[in-house]
């Protein structure tokens, strides 16, 4: 299998698919990453996946994937909860009915309103489980985190020795549940609202590898016109986030149409034009969950998930591993890079 670079979009618990996704890719003995790019959840999996490998290479790259989730369950009121009693367990029609009413009352409610904590929640799930000091100092696997100046309105991708706790919170920083993040005197929001991932550093530099592949976990499509107020929210936030993706994706076919009709002397657009995209995505399976799962934190609803991301990839291998290294697999309305 040829070396490859990651690109994880984010989505909220739904970033346990990608979880499945790694998990399985890493357990192939001659897979190789060249690159790992993240936002949001995507962050998080790509810090976990990075710090671990620099550890241990490819299982413990996996330990680490699970101790990140194992920790998101536990720290959050929802896993901790429906942990300490596993012998009374609720339908997730129940729970996600409740979350439902809970997202509506955020809505209502700044995180910056009075007697409401300044912490942010994910602050401890990140120190606790990712090995931040070997993150930032290991060389082995470039990593890429991205986020958005809040005032500026632009994109920022951390890498290296910028990638510190702050940095990962910045890039799942939700405006609706959590303060912006402040980093050298500037304030960040969620990544995924200007790259859901960021692809530019596979292409700005030559990484040893045309082949990038997403692993998407917000659909571009999702079939009716949603209602209730809950649904609506949820299908504005699947379109924003994935606007940046959609771009990215026409520009680099269009750029790439051009760039192979001439003899160029820019090395950025000679790995523009041999790039070769392909993307593992849950389908069906996890569009049906709806958006409010994404809230849904307890350790057998991450678990399902993962084992989804483990199906998927299994699948995408069957199919495509020929792919790898030879043409893009990826198809769909923005175009196709072959």
């Amino acid at each position: 299998m040829p070396r490859i670079c990651l690109a994880l979009q984010g989505g909220g618990a739904h970033g346990a698919f990608t979880w499945g996704v790694l998990d399985r890719l890493l357990e192939e003995p001659d897979f190789e990453i060249a690159a790992v790019s993240g936002t949001s959840a995507g962050a998080l999996n790509a810090a976990s996946l990075a710090a671990g490998h620099a550890a241990g290479g490819n299982d413990a790259a996996r330990a680490a994937l699970t101790r990140l989730w194992r920790t998101v369950s536990e720290r959050s009121p929802l896993g901790a909860a429906t942990n300490a009693l596993p012998f009374f367990p609720l339908p997730r029609a129940l729970i996600h009915k409740a979350l439902e009413r809970l997202q509506l009352f955020g809505q209502l409610v700044s995180p910056y309103s009075p007697g409401l904590p300044r912490a942010n929640a994910l602050r401890s799930v990140v120190e606790s489980s990712i090995d931040l000091p070997l993150l930032q100092s290991q060389t082995t696997l470039p990593t890429f985190v991205s986020a958005t100046d809040v005032e500026a309105g632009a994109a920022r991708v951390f890498t290296g020795a910028e990638l510190t706790a702050d940095a990962l919170l910045a890039s799942a920083c939700l405006p609706d549940l959590f303060r912006a993040v402040e980093i050298d005197g500037r304030s960040y929001w969620d990544g995924g609202y200007l790259g859901n991932p960021v692809l530019t550093p596979f292409f700005a530099e030559d990484r040893g590898t045309s082949d990038i592949l997403i692993v998407q976990v917000t659909p571009f499509v999702r079939d009716g016109v949603p209602e209730e107020p809950v649904e609506i929210m949820g299908r504005v936030n699947e379109i924003t986030f994935n606007a940046s993706l959609r771009r990215d994706l026409r520009m680099l076919t269009e750029i790439a149409r051009l760039a192979r009709a001439e003899d160029l002397e820019n090395p950025v657009l000679r790995r523009i034009a041999s790039l070769r995209l392909h993307m593992i995505t849950a389908g069906d399976a996890l569009t049906r969950r709806g958006s409010i799962s994404k809230l849904d934190t307890r350790w057998s609803e991450l678990t399902d998930l993962r084992d989804m991301g483990r199906t998927a990839t299994d699948a995408w291998l069957a199919e495509h591993r020929k792919d790898l290294g030879q043409r893009s697999s990826l198809k769909g309305d923005y175009g196709l890079l072959s």
